[in-house]
Formats: structure tokens, sequence, C-alpha cells
């Protein structure tokens, strides 16, 4: 069973950035490794202003958060100037009373698990796609943004495209991305036992499109893309970044784009991180270097009160180790995406992101 919405929304456009910029070159990751010792409760540094880091200390997103740590000690070693403390404090029993001066809390919390809520005076930035309080920001764009990103690159004068979803997704959602991609859009969504050859027909029989984006991130979406490849229109395959390496390393989806967060400042971190830990760095050890980045910068430049919301909200953005990055008033966050295309298995940068907003 399918449904089919049509609709044209208008193509949107980007504006114009600065702060905490870093210089290197591309680095894949390609796998977490368990790297740095057992997560503890540190309070690092000195100065007037504490960035407090909360992370879980055990379960399965330990070694995550180990990255995340390394990567903020990293940028506070080399960028505090003696002016801001990071606390590392555990998400499942955080105390906040013996922490002075928290004016920014960052929180690595994928279920929602911090037991008592932060102090209300701080800034709160997820390290996920969601803030987790009233009035915090997020720091990691959704993946559905970056599908967008990619759906814009391959129709860059709004001709037809097609997002293809599971029937479970909400048709709200699905007009937000229609309406962020622009141009001529088309929905399609299937059920869940939908034959992957009949949704590559249903896809050609929409006409004349330029590229067909994936919603899902599962096998069925290589076996589409295959079936794809066998008819007449070839239309190009948009993925985004909630594709794992299974999808990536799947020959089916050769050729296949992908938007990606900015790659050409890694090179930064990871010499300096492969240095200190003895590994490449995640992307989540980037958002933790880019959280403490950014807070080191505001201090630096304009003293220990300088954390505040709408300082984090201003539009010209920051630019960091993931690329540039501004803060919405909503509190989600809006990125420019490298454009990278699934060759031989591994991603290929074919575009680099804009500079600035």
């Amino acid at each position: 069973m399918f449904r089919i919405v049509r609709r044209s929304v208008f193509v949107l456009a980007l504006f114009g950035l600065g702060a905490c910029q870093y210089a290197g070159e591309t680095v894949s990751v390609d796998q977490i490794e368990d790297v740095g010792p057992p997560l503890n409760t540190e309070v690092i540094g000195s100065g007037n202003t504490t960035l407090a880091l909360v992370l879980p200390f055990m379960g399965s997103d330990t070694v995550t958060a180990k990255q995340i740590r390394n990567g903020a000690v990293l940028a506070h070693e080399n960028l505090s100037d003696g002016k801001l403390k990071l606390a590392i404090v555990n998400a499942r029993s955080p105390n906040y009373s013996e922490l002075k001066n928290t004016t920014l809390v960052a929180l690595y919390a994928p279920d929602s698990g911090v037991s008592s809520p932060p102090p209300g005076r701080a800034v709160n930035v997820s390290l996920g796609d969601k803030p987790l309080v009233k009035n915090g920001l997020s720091l990691v764009a959704d993946d559905m943004d970056s599908l967008a990103a990619g759906l814009q690159y391959a129709s860059p004068s709004g001709a037809p495209v097609v997002i293809l979803a599971p029937e479970s997704q909400s048709d709200k959602d699905l007009e937000s991305l229609a309406k962020n991609v622009g141009g001529t859009v088309e929905i399609i969504k299937y059920a869940k036992d939908a034959k992957a050859n009949v949704l590559a027909k249903s896809i050609e029989d929409v006409g004349d499109i330029t590229a067909v984006g994936f919603v899902e991130s599962n096998q069925k979406v290589a076996d589409i893309a295959s079936a794809l490849k066998r008819g007449k229109s070839k239309p190009l395959i948009v993925g985004h970044t909630g594709w794992g390496q299974s999808l990536v390393k799947n020959p089916k989806l050769q050729g296949a784009i992908i938007a990606r967060p900015d790659s050409s400042s890694w090179g930064f971190v990871t010499e300096r991180y492969q240095k200190q830990f003895g590994a490449n760095p995640t992307e989540m050890s980037l958002y933790g270097f880019d959280i403490v980045a950014v807070a080191a910068s505001l201090v630096r430049q304009h003293g220990s009160k300088a954390i505040t919301r709408q300082r984090l909200l201003d539009s010209k953005g920051f630019k960091g180790a993931t690329g540039a990055f501004r803060f919405n008033k909503d509190g989600t966050v809006e990125r420019l995406y490298e454009i990278t295309k699934i060759d031989a298995g591994k991603l290929t940068v074919m575009k680099r992101a804009p500079a600035g907003f």
C-alpha cells in the first residue's frame, strides 16, 4: 500500500559567521574505540567560569561518553587559557551544588537519563539532536537536516525529487522536510512489507525526477536503490547521516550521496587527539571539543559572564572542528554540510561546505 502526497515548496536561502576557527584535513572514523581512563568526577583547570559536562558513567553509552570527555579535555588544554573550568559530572547522579559559577551545562544523555535537572541559571546544550530541557539548545543536527541538504544539492534548480518514507513517519515531519528541501517534492509513504521492486516502480511512475531521498537506514534502502538502477530513469540516490557503515559499504549503494557536517577542520583535533589518546577521534569526540571551544572563545573575548543564551544565538554562528553551525531560537542547530559520495565502500568528499552563513 502506498500513499503519494504531492507538494511544491520554495527553496530556502542561507545567509552570512565567526569565532573558533581551525584547519586540517579530512579524517574518516569507522568505529568507536574504548579510549581513555574510566569515567570519574573531575574538575579540570581554573577560572571564574565553569562548564559542566554531564556524561553517563556506566552502561552502553560509556564508551561514547569517554570519547566526548576526551575531546572536551583536549579543547580545554589547548584553548581555555586558564579562564574556563571544566567539570566532568555523572549524568546518573549529578551534583551541581558543589560547582561554582556554572554558566554552561553540556549534557550527553541519549535516553534523557539525567536524574536531576541542571541549575536554572546555566545555559543547557544537549550533545544530541534535541534539547533536553526547556530553553535548551542542541549541538547535533537531525538526520533529516542532512537528507534535506543532500536533496538540495541533487536538485539545485528545484527539479522534482522524491522522498521515500515508511508509513510510520508522521505527515508533519515529512512536510517540514519537504519545505526544507524546496522546489517540487513528491512524498511516497510505504507499508513495512512493501517490496523493493514495487516501490521502485512507484517512483518510476512519478515521472521525470532528479533524485530519491531515503528516510530509512536499513537493508530495504539498498534493495530499492538496486531496483532503481535497473530502471530507466536512474535517479540519484540520497542518504543521510544516519546511514551506518553497513549501508556505506553496500555495493548496491555505490554512487549515492550523503550530506555530512564539514570535515575540513578535523585535522587540527585529530593530530593532537591521536598523540594524547592513541586513536582517532569520533564525531562525538569532536562535538565534545567544540562545546568547550565555543565556551572558551566567549570567555576569552567577553569575560567570565560571557556565556549567555543570547550570545550563543548569534546569527553569525561558530566554526569548530565539526564545521560551521549556529543555534536557532527553537533550540535546534543549523549546520553547513559538505557533500560526500559513496565510492567503493567509502565516503569521498565531492563538494566542500560553505565557509560560513
